[in-house]
């Protein structure tokens, strides 16, 4: 089995493009998306962990400095890929509607406790 290579995240608090960080992208045949240059003075040179050469395989996007119109468009753009999204409940009920009003909680499945012994059996350590 070949041994997957590392990957890492390098955080930009201040993302204005990748021109603005000091880099340079390139576009494969492939369509695969490569770091061209890293200007050394640069915040994605001061970093230490942008180099040359290296794969953008993937990027995270984080909604607290955006506007909601911003982000919804962003949002918009991203058909048929694979997104992964963060999401945060500031209301801990379980029995909230889409619109975070609270709902009544119902599952056809019952809930399980850990009295119970379906819980006991999928949640023991083996």
């Amino acid at each position: 089995m070949a041994e997957e290579e590392e990957t890492r995240e390098v955080l930009f608090s201040d993302w204005s493009g990748p021109e603005k960080q000091g880099m340079t992208l390139e576009q494969s045949g492939e369509g695969e998306i490569y770091v061209k240059e890293v200007k050394m003075e640069s915040p994605a040179g001061r970093t230490g962990r942008v180099h040359e050469g290296d794969q953008i395989v993937g990027a995270t996007i984080y909604f607290d400095n955006m506007s909601s119109k911003e982000t919804t468009e962003l949002l918009k753009t991203l058909n048929k890929h694979k997104v992964g999204l963060k999401l945060q409940n500031k209301d801990k009920s379980p029995c909230r509607s889409p619109m975070g009003t609270l709902s009544p909680c119902r599952s056809p499945m019952g809930t399980l406790t850990g009295d119970d012994e379906d819980y006991k059996r999928i949640y023991s350590k083996k």
